[in-house]
């Protein structure tokens, strides 16, 4: 059986958003722009798309979210979010690849790179055929390795979507070219991505974090911790 509803969200990246896709149509459609405050974010617009399609929002069977890669906090925001919404809901919950739905997009006839710039010379990446679909997993890449891409696909350079198209797409590197689509992720997109695949089929894209490199936050060293006064008289 295919989904009537799906509940839609993501806060992997630079932007907070939400969408309710119902009968083959986006219902609501919500999208902050912000580099942080996710978690403070997200639950007033599900709320919001609640109080507006309170009719809908009783029929979702089936919620999606991103699950990376992106910031630490931000993937875990997105997936603990529809995780608790999922039991509250008794529906499944399914997670796909943020960069995925960042090739979805697009509408250029060219293979995809998509590029997302996550700092010390290092890009999460994923390449996708000229209609979306990937030709492998999401990859952390530097920029000489980005660049290595050139010509390994023949033909109209590659189109490169993301934060990560600046510095690749630059005028020595005709093999590449700045793609218009939006550089974040789109819940109205996730949310119609989902609907194409029948519910027992859900099950199988685990809502899980994809992480391609550790957290930035490291643990403190031990030697350098204030000792309070009972452990000085230890």
């Amino acid at each position: 059986m295919m989904p009537k509803t799906i509940l839609a969200c993501d806060t992997t990246q630079g932007a907070c958003s939400a969408a309710l896709w119902h009968a083959g149509e986006v219902i609501e459609d919500r999208l902050v722009d912000m580099q942080r405050g996710h978690a403070e974010a997200l639950l007033p617009l599900l709320a919001d798309i609640k109080t507006t399609a309170p009719d809908i929002w009783a029929q979702v069977d089936a919620l999606a979210v991103t699950i990376g890669p992106g910031t630490f906090t931000g993937v875990r925001v997105g997936i603990s979010a529809m995780r608790g919404l999922a039991l509250a809901m008794a529906v499944p919950v399914a997670g796909f690849s943020t960069l995925h739905m960042m090739a979805l997009g697009s509408s250029t006839q060219a293979h995809r790179l998509v590029a997302v710039d996550a700092r010390r010379d290092t890009y999460y990446t994923q390449i996708c055929t000229a209609d979306g679909t990937p030709c492998e997993a999401p990859t952390a890449r530097s920029l000489a390795a980005c660049w290595d891409l050139a010509g390994v696909y023949p033909g109209a350079p590659m189109a490169v979507i993301g934060t990560g198209a600046a510095a690749i797409c630059t005028p020595t590197q005709s093999e590449f070219r700045a793609d218009p689509a939006p550089a974040w992720p789109q819940a109205s997109i996730l949310a119609a991505h989902a609907a194409s695949y029948a519910l027992g089929d859900l099950a199988r894209f685990r809502a899980t974090p994809l992480y391609l490199r550790p957290p930035d936050a490291t643990l403190p060293d031990p030697a350098k911790r204030l000792l309070f006064d009972d452990e000085h008289n230890t």
